[in-house]
């Protein structure tokens, strides 16, 4: 078992009226412009998809060291750039009564020294399911996930989200 951790789709990020409109509302609290969504369809050779289901204990434990525990925390990792997290009274489907979301900018930089300190390779195989099927330490695929998907949230404009 597992859950994905996913690019959301333009239509996808349209029809969630719920999160949409609170997510506007606190980035409008903290004097930023609404999140206008995803700027286009990302090509499906590009898509991100990973799947989440090795132990994180080792993971968990380096962002521990890194000050990093919002990656831990958040379900909701946007390319609009904030500091902290925001929590969103609404659930997903990694929590039935909550939506915690990072910046994909923060989660860029909290995960630099990580992906250093674990000696993450510059080139990493891209698309879906790559680096599930490339990584086998959990430890180095953690960071690789959670650096590409920066990477890609800031690359295509897009949210990702876990499913």
């Amino acid at each position: 078992m597992g859950i994905y951790l996913v690019d959301v789709s333009p239509g996808s990020w349209a029809q969630d009226d719920i999160i949409r409109t609170l997510l506007d509302r606190a980035l409008t609290e903290r004097g930023l412009d609404p999140y206008p969504g995803p700027r286009a369809e990302v090509p499906s050779a590009d898509g991100f998809e990973e799947k989440i289901s090795p132990p994180m204990d080792g993971f968990s434990e380096l962002c521990d060291r890194h000050g990093a525990g919002d990656v831990l925390e958040a379900a909701l990792f946007v390319p609009v750039a904030f500091d902290g997290l925001i929590t969103l009274p609404a659930g997903n489907a990694y929590d039935d009564e909550r939506t915690v979301v990072l910046s994909s900018h923060r989660l860029r930089d909290l995960v630099a020294p990580m992906a250093a300190e674990v000696g993450l390779p510059a080139e990493l195989p891209r698309g879906t399911l790559a680096l599930s099927n490339a990584i086998a330490d959990p430890v180095t695929f953690y960071v690789a996930v959670y650096q590409q998907a920066a990477e890609h949230s800031l690359r295509y404009g897009c949210p990702l989200a876990y499913m």
